[in-house]
């Protein structure tokens, strides 16, 4: 056969994952990274500035005044109703896990 026939067909086996494979070291799966001290919050949709906001003022339907231009911003409760409950489901565990911390740090 001539040299392109076979480089052809090796081509279309391994398209299809047949033939020849040439052996490549595994690569360790890559770790994500996370932020975790980041503030939660927002920026001001009017100036910009860094609205920093707790989970707890979120589930109090605490309205979030901008100290840069004085915008208030309020949460739609309706909207809302099924991301709040999950914010207070994550700060019920927060709080589980606060305790037990604190508990075992004790003896």
């Amino acid at each position: 056969m001539a040299n392109w026939i076979i480089t052809f067909k090796d081509r279309i086996l391994s398209w299809f994952g047949v033939g020849k494979k040439e052996s490549q070291p595994a690569e360790p799966e890559k770790t994500p990274i996370v932020e975790v001290a980041r503030q939660p919050g927002l920026s001001c949709p009017e100036c910009g500035t860094k609205l920093v906001i707790s989970i707890a003022s979120l589930i109090n339907y605490e309205p979030v005044l901008c100290h840069g231009c004085g915008l208030e911003l309020t949460i739609d409760q309706e909207k809302s109703r099924q991301s709040i409950e999950s914010l207070r489901k994550l700060q019920d565990g927060l709080d589980q896990a606060e305790k037990i911390r604190s508990d075992n740090q004790l003896n």
